[in-house]
Parts: structure tokens; C-alpha cells; sequence
């Protein structure tokens, strides 16, 4: 009988990650239109600085003029500046640039260093900031998801959500995207994450998921590459070989000269990502020491942008975007489809943490401590199950179809 459920699962899945309806080997990769419309203040959050200062968070949208595509897949982009200056219009380029070539591209708030630059943060500080801006990319997810299940005025894809940014803007990209309840933090950072109220911070209590399809590093890293999991999703680097802010390896990222924070770079990030069999690419502008370089001339800009969107592209047009065929094997759910239960299949009887999502990415039902879930409550359709192992924090994710 599990052999059965495995095939009409398998099936099920195939069925569920057919292309975008849009990919057609031109959009998502060249300039397809010419002019962009903005939507610009649209508040997603408010909270408080390191030193107490009360942030209202907006972010801007950015759509291709005439588009008539439904479930445009989104890019979200974070500003630079080393987390003590920028603002969202500085990525403002980049998001005209994907929308012109048929993405809806956000550039978002998000928190800074508001206490005295000299001396310069500590490193201690500094993490505090990058969690807290994690936070608000988290929130801002959020807040996209949770448009899409109540008009969808942006018309967007809520399974395809890619986040990106520029130096700290990166920086908080890469580490929204690969946080999660698997990692294992040491007790000072774990600290500022409790502080924050978990890894979804504070910055609004919409209850939709803020996971992410992929991400876009320009000049950015991690604090810890260890922290990358093989179910975590692709990524674009692109980083100065010599970089003399952001280490393009591993070490110290500076501010006004000073080094301030461990980090590990593009290079660390590929080279952690390739042993866990992580779809990445890593462009490496080579014998530069200067910080984001590339953007500097447009030519290099123009390569970098069309290069990181081909790479997008793949993920939208190549890649299963909700579920990949190994959790699927590892972790049956069954009967799927479904009508009034669901069983997760243990042969030890383990017990479990389940989440259960929309297709908004909206949280519809919770339980712990089962390996059964009661599904009468919810409408025919399709959902996506999250299944968390309390003992040993492994998660799977499987999409069911609920019938009646």
C-alpha cells in the first residue's frame, strides 16, 4: 500500500511543477518591455532600532508597463551600505532592471545601526542589526504572500520568491533565506534571535510563510556557511576576488576600514553549497580589491544583471519550485489525495510537529506531538505539508491535494 501512495504522490508532484506559464525562453532573461510603473510607499511593518529609534518600513513595487501575465514570480531586493546608511531607492536600478525583463521586483526598508558611528559598532551590535533586518526581509515576505491571498493586486506567485541585495542588503538576503528552526546558533546569537521573537522577528504578525525560492548575492556571505542545509534553496554569487569590505573568502567585514565581523564570502558560500549538492553560480571578478565593483561601470552591471537573471530564470522555468523528489520518498504522507485524515508513515511511531500551508503560503492548521492530523477543516484544494521531527529538528515538506 505505501508503494501505491508513493506513485499517486509522485505523480501528484510532477503535476505540480509544470513551468511558469510565462517561461518561454525570452522573458525572465532579456528585456522584453520598455517601460516599468512603480507603486511606491506601501507600508509592510514598523519596529524598533538597535538604540530604541521606532521605524514605520515601507517597500516600493516595480512591474512591467502592460503586462498581462498572471503569477509573476517576485524579486525582492535589500539596499547596501553597511548597515549604518542607504535606503530603498538605491536598488531602485536593479528592480527596473528584472521588471523590464518580466519580474515584479520589490525594493524594501529595513532596519540600521542608529547608535554612534564612532566608535564604529561592535561585532556584537553588528549581529543584533543583521538579525533584526532579517526580520524585516521575513516580514516583507509576508506581507507579499499575504496580498496574493487577498486580491493579489501585484499579481504574483507566492511558491516563487526570490530575495537579493547588494553588500548588507545581501548579507541580510542570504541569511533569510537559509536561517531556519535547524540550525544551531551559539548561545549569544541565540540570545538576540529569542529577543526577537524567533527567526520571523517582530515587524508584523502576518501568518503567512516567509520562505524563500532562492537568492541573489551580490557581494554578500554568512556569518556562519554552516548554517547552509542541503534543502536549502540556489543561489547566484557575484563577488571581487580581493574585496576589501566583504570578505570574498572568509574574515573580517569592515566598516570605515574597521574590521567589525567574522564573515564567510561568496567563495565560502560556493564551495559549502557544491558539497551539499546545492544548485549555484559564482561569477568571481577577478584580481579586483574594490566592494561591488562591477556595478560601477554599466557594461560589467549590465553582464552581472542578465547573468543573475538567466540564473533566476532557471529556477522559475527549470526547477521544481515547491517540493523536491527526495523529501518526497523520505517523508510519505498518506492517503494523498485526502478527504477527512492525513498519516505521516513511521515505522518507529515517531511523533511530530506538522504545519500546513495554502497555496498563498498562508498557515491554515498546526499540531504537535502526532503523526495524524485531522484535515476535515479545510477546503478542497491544494496544500503544502511541513512535517519537523522535534528530537532531531529535520524537516520535510510534501504537497497534498485535499478532495471531498
Amino acid at each position: 500500500m505505501k508503494n501505491l501512495f508513493s506513485c499517486i504522490l509522485l505523480l501528484f508532484s510532477v503535476s505540480l511543477v509544470s513551468q511558469n506559464e510565462s517561461c518561454d525562453g525570452v522573458r525572465y532573461i532579456d528585456d522584453v518591455f520598455t517601460e516599468v510603473t512603480s507603486t511606491t510607499g506601501l507600508k509592510y511593518g514598523e519596529n524598533s532600532e538597535i538604540f530604541g529609534t521606532f521605524r514605520e518600513l515601507f517597500l516600493d513595487v516595480y512591474e512591467p508597463t502592460g503586462d498581462v501575465a498572471d503569477n509573476r514570480p517576485v524579486v525582492i531586493f535589500a539596499f547596501g551600505g553597511s548597515y549604518i546608511q542607504g535606503e530603498r531607492d538605491d536598488v531602485a536600478f536593479l528592480c527596473e532592471s528584472f521588471a523590464r525583463k518580466g519580474y515584479v521586483a520589490v525594493t524594501i526598508d529595513y532596519r540600521l545601526f542608529d547608535g554612534p558611528l564612532f566608535p564604529p559598532p561592535n561585532d556584537i551590535q553588528m549581529t543584533e542589526v543583521v538579525i533584526k533586518s532579517v526580520g524585516d526581509m521575513k516580514a516583507a515576505i509576508r506581507y507579499l504572500r499575504q496580498d496574493a491571498d487577498t486580491g493579489n493586486t501585484f499579481r504574483i506567485d507566492p511558491n516563487m520568491i526570490i530575495v537579493g541585495g547588494i553588500s548588507a542588503g545581501s548579507i541580510t538576503a542570504c541569511h533569510t533565506a537559509v536561517l531556519d528552526s535547524t540550525d544551531v546558533f551559539p548561545e549569544n546569537i541565540q540570545v538576540i534571535i529569542d529577543a526577537e521573537g524567533g527567526l520571523e522577528g517582530s515587524t508584523n504578525d502576518l501568518e503567512y510563510s516567509s520562505e524563500v525560492q532562492g537568492y541573489i548575492n551580490y557581494s554578500g556571505g554568512l556569518a556562519d556557511a554552516s548554517w547552509i542545509d542541503e534543502n536549502d534553496p540556489p543561489f547566484y554569487s557575484v563577488h571581487d576576488e580581493f574585496d576589501d569590505t566583504v570578505p570574498y573568502g572568509e574574515g573580517f567585514a569592515s566598516v570605515f576600514g574597521i574590521d567589525i565581523i567574522y564573515m564567510e564570502g561568496s567563495k565560502i558560500l560556493q564551495e559549502t553549497a557544491d558539497s551539499l549538492d546545492i544548485d549555484n553560480q559564482l561569477k568571481t571578478i577577478e584580481d579586483s580589491p574594490i566592494h561591488v565593483s562591477y556595478f560601477a561601470i554599466p557594461t560589467n552591471a549590465g553582464a552581472v544583471i542578465n547573468e543573475s537573471a538567466q540564473f533566476v530564470s532557471n529556477i522559475i522555468c527549470e526547477s521544481p519550485n515547491a517540493i523536491n523528489e527526495q523529501q518526497v520518498i523520505s517523508q510519505i504522507i498518506f492517503p494523498n489525495p485526502a478527504s477527512e485524515m492525513i498519516y505521516i508513515d513511521s515505522n518507529e511511531g515517531n511523533l511530530y510537529t506538522v504545519h500546513i500551508y495554502n497555496t498563498w503560503g498562508q498557515r491554515v492548521l498546526s499540531e504537535a506531538n502526532t503523526n495524524q492530523i485531522n484535515i476535515s477543516s479545510l477546503s478542497i484544494g491544494n496544500y503544502s505539508v511541513q512535517v519537523i521531527d522535534p528530537s532531531t529538528n529535520e524537516q520535510n515538506s510534501q504537497m497534498i491535494s485535499i478532495i471531498r
